[in-house]
């Protein structure tokens, strides 16, 4: 019988790729993450699943992975997603912005 789960990755091993160590029935396995790996993609791992009922064979554990959002970046983290975002293109919605950053921007844009 296949068994499922769940595991987090960061942003970086998403873009660039890696190794992860996933929980098996039989302990920690590696998984190699190849690089622009998005969330949702599916991994087998075979015979890492349950014993199937009155066989010898084990079926799959499937493993779906999903990129983990940090809940708080550095100043220095988000200044470089939003270069990030400014090289693709893509605008940085002002209303984001915590109280103390409009206020910044603000008086920034005074001098």
């Amino acid at each position: 019988m296949n068994i499922y789960c769940e595991i987090p990755i960061s942003f970086t091993k998403a873009v660039f790729g890696g190794e992860i160590e996933v929980p098996t029935l039989d302990g920690y396995h590696k998984i190699k993450i190849p690089p622009s790996t998005r969330s949702g993609k599916l991994f087998h791992l075979k015979n890492k699943g349950l014993p199937r009922v009155g066989g010898q064979h084990r079926g799959e554990q499937i493993v779906s992975v999903y990129i983990d959002i940090p809940k708080k970046l550095t100043p220095r983290q988000k200044e470089l997603l939003e270069e990030f975002a400014a090289i693709e293109g893509e605008h940085i919605d002002e209303s984001s912005k915590g109280f103390k950053e409009k206020i910044k921007d603000f008086f920034s844009m005074k001098d």
